[in-house]
């Protein structure tokens, strides 16, 4: 959370305070509201906003969001500004993750939580005691990024502890700066939170649609999915929707409530028809092979882990085909770590081999990432993982199936020659190929030149990506 010298619009707070104290109120007032709000055990309640997927039009989570009293009141950064010159902003911290902790039960299938905390009192009494020894599932921790995890060794290991219990790491007020992007290089957040001043009035600059596409492709490329933060306007979702932003918050979405709100439909049908206008409907999801998941010492998955429970909805199961080379979904088994995050693949036996094998998880990607740009990274691979299969995960890191590059190469021809597919087994293969040889060979040679074409509106972008950058230019 940044302090701020002037209080920011209440609607774009991301806890929210009310109470007899004004914002410009002395010591003395902040004193009384804090020992009220203290003595009140059911202080602050709890309220949720939808996160929506911008490529589903479904909501995929929800922010947990602190209340205070019933009238308005100073923003909460200055609220919890307040509490911790007092010395008892820990113990605020905890009631609202305590709270957090105690709605997840409640939560929708296929949806996780999110919740505002401070990096540095997670490693106090009163905030480690609520997460010490719970299951931190379907939890997502939010940090600001103008917080440090890596400066504090004994808050680094904290974090690793967090994600070991199941939670996630989300870094919230992403912006273009470079500060920002080393942060995410650092602490690899599963979430990014894109700072609303790049969201707000997006349709009509140009500046902050180029930032926030190149936002977008740095967290990608570290498998980050980026959640677009103040969306008040359908013009902004679809600015967002077309750069391709996963994951959207605000308004325009969905208010905050006391109960799981759900999409209007007229919303979601708009989302959808966003995606399918601007081709973010081809989806490598469209590709994915479900497959086994099991914990690296081959036990079974903990609860949460498999692919029938992760938090993405199961999709349609694929037909196994014929001659599908080293990685056919069939019989392939995802290794997963203690924090579900694929780690390796055991890859059944190919035509021709002795045995089957087992690799590392080298590449991953979510179901809604455009086939194009899931080849370009595919192929930007060591030779000798290049053709090991894709991963398609959750928004929170967990494998739902995988992808093989031969499907992958497929699609593409199919896109770029505009011709339906034959099955496979009925496709002549060329002499002295193996089928799975014979597929990559054809399929890339069609595929290549369309794809480098598709990737020249974004060498700009990705060249921006590899300098500091302070934001968006002033007026912007």
């Amino acid at each position: 959370m940044i302090v701020e010298t002037t209080p920011p619009p209440v609607r774009s707070a991301t806890h929210r305070v009310t109470g007899p104290v004004r914002a410009t109120g002395s010591a003395d007032e902040w004193s009384d509201a804090l020992r009220d709000a203290l003595a009140d055990p059911g202080q602050p309640r709890i309220v949720f906003q939808p996160i929506v997927d911008l490529r589903r039009g479904v909501i995929a989570g929800y922010e947990a969001l602190a209340r205070f009293g019933t009238a308005a009141a100073p923003s909460p950064d200055l609220w919890f500004a307040a509490a911790e010159r007092a010395g008892v902003a820990a113990r605020f911290e905890a009631r609202v993750l305590r709270a957090a902790l105690a709605a997840r039960e409640r939560l929708p299938p296929d949806c996780f939580l999110s919740v505002n905390v401070m990096p540095n009192l997670l490693t106090t009494t009163e905030v480690a005691s609520v997460w010490a020894d719970a299951d931190l599932s379907r939890l997502v921790l939010e940090f600001n990024e103008t917080v440090s995890a890596e400066r504090t060794p004994e808050l680094a290991t904290t974090i690793q502890a967090l994600r070991e219990r199941g939670g996630r790491i989300a870094m919230d007020d992403v912006g273009s700066g470079y500060a920002g992007l080393r942060q995410i290089a650092r602490v690899h957040p599963d979430l990014v939170k894109l700072d609303r001043e790049l969201v707000a009035r997006a349709d009509g600059d140009q500046v902050r649609r180029t930032l926030t596409e190149l936002v977008n492709v740095f967290a990608r490329r570290l498998d980050a999915w980026v959640i677009a933060e103040g969306i008040e306007r359908d013009e902004e979702l679809a600015v967002l929707v077309g750069l391709g932003v996963p994951l959207g918050q605000g308004w325009y979405l969905g208010r905050p409530a006391q109960n799981w709100q759900r999409l209007d439909p007229a919303v979601a049908r708009r989302i959808r028809l966003l995606a399918q206008r601007t081709g973010r409907g081809e989806g490598v999801g469209s590709l994915l092979e479900q497959v086994r998941i099991r914990v690296g010492d081959g036990r079974p998955p903990h609860r949460g882990t498999s692919a029938s429970s992760a938090w993405w909805p199961d999709p349609p199961a694929q037909p196994h085909h014929p001659g599908g080379g080293v990685g056919a979904g069939r019989g392939a088994v995802v290794v997963v770590n203690r924090r579900h995050q694929p780690v390796a693949l055991q890859l059944p036996v190919a035509p021709g081999a002795a045995a089957a094998r087992r690799v590392p998880a080298s590449m991953v990607a979510r179901p809604d990432e455009h086939i194009v740009d899931v080849a370009r990274r595919a192929m930007s691979r060591a030779p000798a993982l290049r053709f090991d299969p894709v991963v398609v995960v959750t928004e929170l890191g967990r494998p739902v199936g995988l992808v093989r590059i031969e499907r992958l190469m497929l699609r593409l021809a199919e896109m770029s020659g505009g011709r339906p597919r034959p099955p496979e087994h009925d496709r002549p293969q060329p002499r002295g190929k193996a089928p799975e040889q014979a597929v990559e060979l054809a399929a890339t040679n069609r595929a290549t030149a369309w794809a480098a074409n598709r990737a020249t509106d974004r060498v700009v972008v990705e060249r921006a990506a590899a300098r500091p950058s302070h934001g968006p230019a002033a007026g912007a």
